[in-house]
């Protein structure tokens, strides 16, 4: 058995593998959500995959470093994959990348000073995957109009990020955008994207020429691997062993993005007419070393794991109503579907209104 423990509201990624390309497993691994914790007290042994620690609050992190501690030291012979006590989230990991000389990129907390920072920059969330919530930005004045946008929207400074903006565009202005999944210790390429716009996603349109274009290089990565040696080096460093490293390169030098601890599954279109060749051949290659691991990690022991977790424990993983609620409307001003759209351009118009309003 493996166990995947996740949030709640994060949940639709591993869902989404089970429905899909990963039916057959769906009687081998078992979901696990923070806020029901209680189930471990008496469960089967198995593999323990810990994830979305960036999803958590600081004292939600404390408990599950709790119950991680509780599983390695009573139940060695178990594998545990991700260490709270060892996981490097987003704003360390690439601080990290960067004073190691890794990155060529700094990055700051909004509610920090970023006088040091290089412009241009742009704003992200540090624990969501949500991309660039501002465009570039070149001036200290423009960084400070947006900050105060992002401030009465409700997003909290200190979890905002001011990332300095690295241009890893080609002679073409084409943006590239590798990512690579972690399974201890296998490390495994899953796709090479391309694109025009500096913030590169994993979707591709069926008539994407610009991927057509590239089949050539998508499966000599995922065939070759060959970033192999430095990904083991960076997930080391961050104290990853389950998740998917984003990153690109820029004058021969690797530069990390982020490192997702729960990443998403794309799965097959409905249609076939409408499964991109570049893509259906990323997955097919990715997934072939995907479940032999999978396979590697199960736990077929009938042992039982027996963890002591109290009520007051249990009851510090449920998240405040507050909270839950402010993440819901960041969510959906994020969010690209129509109706999402016109809140935003609302929720935007009203706040730079007031901001007028205020200044006049």
């Amino acid at each position: 058995m493996i166990y995947f423990l996740v949030t709640k509201r994060n949940s639709q990624p591993i869902k989404n593998f089970l429905r899909s390309c990963g039916k057959h497993f769906v009687d081998r691994i078992t979901i696990l959500y923070y806020t029901n914790l209680k189930v471990l007290r008496n469960i089967l042994e198995g593999t323990f995959i810990f994830s979305d620690f960036d999803l958590l609050t600081p004292a939600q992190r404390e408990v599950v470093k709790q119950i991680f501690t509780q599983l390695s030291e009573r139940h060695p012979h178990l594998t545990l994959l991700n260490d709270p006590n060892k996981v490097l989230l987003r704003y360390d990991l690439l601080k990290k990348m960067y004073q190691m000389g890794i990155n060529r990129f700094n990055v700051e907390r909004a509610s920090e000073s970023f006088h040091q920072l290089r412009f241009p920059v742009f704003v992200r969330e540090a624990n969501r995957h949500t991309g660039s919530l501002t465009p570039v930005i070149h001036s200290a004045e423009e960084l400070h109009k947006h900050l105060r946008v992002l401030k009465l929207l409700g997003y909290d400074l200190f979890d905002l990020l001011i990332v300095e903006y690295l241009d890893v565009s080609d002679d073409a202005g084409v943006y590239l955008k590798f990512s690579a999944f972690v399974l201890d210790p296998r490390i495994m390429p899953r796709y090479l994207n391309f694109s025009p716009h500096w913030m590169v996603k994993s979707t591709i349109a069926p008539n994407d020429l610009l991927m057509e274009s590239k089949l050539f290089d998508v499966q000599k990565y995922m065939k070759e691997n060959p970033h192999e040696a430095w990904l083991r080096k960076i997930f080391l460093k961050a104290g990853i062993t389950y998740g998917r490293a984003d990153y690109s390169i820029t004058n021969g030098e690797l530069q990390l993005w982020e490192i997702n601890l729960n990443p998403a599954f794309v799965n097959p279109p409905r249609n076939p007419r409408k499964d991109n060749i570049q893509q259906r051949a990323m997955r097919n290659l990715f997934y072939n070393q995907f479940f032999l691991e999978l396979e590697r990690i199960d736990c077929t022991s009938t042992g039982q794991v027996r963890l002591t977790i109290s009520e007051n424990v249990l009851a510090k993983m449920r998240t405040p109503l507050f909270i839950r609620v402010k993440r819901g409307f960041h969510a959906r001003l994020v969010k690209k579907k129509p109706h999402y759209s016109i809140m935003r351009r609302l929720c935007y118009s009203l706040v730079r209104s007031w901001i007028k309003l205020e200044n006049k």
